[in-house]
């Protein structure tokens, strides 16, 4: 059993026990949207399909095609984005080895890159739109409980995204920020977790964005644009990492 420890990030999450979480937690991981049960101890189970729901999207038996089999843009996005993403992971290293110690860190990488995200194309019409406004507020508030002050990437040294590419960065991480959540939360025992790790509704908004990106063309110019602007995005969670100074909470 690990011993318990007093972290000085901020009094929401003052002695949390040590843990080791593995990488690819943090960024968008584009996980399957509709988890089978077997995967209902790692998400959230407001993620899984209801019982009407589930029996409405199954199959006849032999007729169900896999997106191995099958692969639609979404996957090719995945995979042609998966250098930038496995990069930006790597930038926070620190925080995956040792979370609670860097956990302010984390926070304040955060805000730099969603606040970027936000400022990077017109977001009126993307899916992602409130839940980002919700998210950059929540890690604004956790930063000030901390006395942090997240740094800014310049304005006029953003990239133009498109909004495809922004609602599969910010909504194809929030599974993965579930397990991080609940392990944290298992970490922390009766201390509250900072406001970002609120569990938020996401799941129509994303099975909407995997739908937009499916019935886009392969290839085709627009298919260029979001792998090349989703790459960019990523490098903006590695920019991130890189402008907020590493100091650990004293602990």
């Amino acid at each position: 059993m690990q011993n318990s420890k007093r972290v000085r990030a901020g009094p929401r999450y003052e002695t949390m026990t040590d843990l080791h979480l593995p990488a690819s937690l943090t960024l968008a991981e584009d996980t399957n949207d509709v988890p089978g049960r077997d995967a209902l101890n790692t998400v959230l189970k407001g993620d899984a399909p209801s019982e009407t729901e589930g029996g409405q999207m199954q199959q006849p038996r032999g007729t169900h095609r896999s997106l191995q089999d099958k692969p639609g843009f979404r996957f090719e996005l995945r995979r042609a984005t998966r250098p930038e993403h496995d990069a930006a992971e790597l930038a926070f290293a620190p925080f995956h080895q040792s979370p609670l110690p860097h956990l302010a860190w984390f926070l304040t990488c955060q805000h730099t890159a969603l606040h970027a995200l936000a400022s990077t194309c017109c977001l009126k019409s993307g899916r992602a739109t409130a839940l980002l406004a919700d998210l950059t507020a929540a890690l604004r508030a956790d930063c000030a409980d901390n006395g942090d002050h997240p740094a800014t990437i310049p304005v006029d040294t953003l990239p133009r995204l498109h909004p495809l590419a922004v609602d599969y960065l910010v909504l194809g991480s929030r599974m993965g920020n579930e397990v991080l959540r609940r392990r944290l939360s298992e970490a922390a025992g009766q201390s509250a977790l900072p406001a970002y790790f609120t569990p938020r509704d996401h799941l129509v908004a994303w099975r909407a964005t995997c739908t937009d990106l499916d019935q886009l063309p392969p290839g085709r110019a627009l298919a260029r644009c979001i792998i090349a602007d989703t790459r960019k995005g990523f490098g903006l969670f590695e920019t991130a990492a890189r402008l907020n100074p590493l100091r650990p909470s004293t602990i």
